[in-house]
Formats: structure tokens, sequence, C-alpha cells
């Protein structure tokens, strides 16, 4: 067996629901760095955006220790 395709990543499962949105989160919290999470929320369902609240608190998460 390959050891290369071992380490590969896989691009398995569904593709990010909070992908599109990394971009328009990032300037929010760089304009205003205090919003809350529940607040960010709010912003992109207004934009569009249909996924979890957990997966968009984890992408804040991350965004936010940058």
């Amino acid at each position: 067996m390959d050891e290369t395709k071992i380490f590969q990543r896989r691009g398995v499962g569904r593709p990010s629901t909070v992908k599109p949105y990394e971009v328009l989160l990032a300037q929010w919290l760089r304009a205003t760095p205090s919003l809350t999470g529940a607040e960010i929320l709010r912003r992109a369902r207004l934009e569009g955006y249909r996924g979890g609240k957990s997966a968009l608190y984890e992408l804040i998460r991350r965004t936010r220790t940058q």
C-alpha cells in the first residue's frame, strides 16, 4: 500500500455551510470585535445563511483566535 495515499485528505462528506461566509464574518469582526455570536448569526441569516448555529459559532471562535 502506498503510504502517501494514507496521509492525503479525502474530500468526504457534505460541503461546508459556513465556508461562503468566512470572509464576511471576518470583516464584521474586524469592524466590530465585540459583536456577539447571536448578532453574527442574525446578520448571517439576513445574508442567506441557512446552516446551524454550532457550525457558525465554531467559525467565529476560529476567526477570533487568529
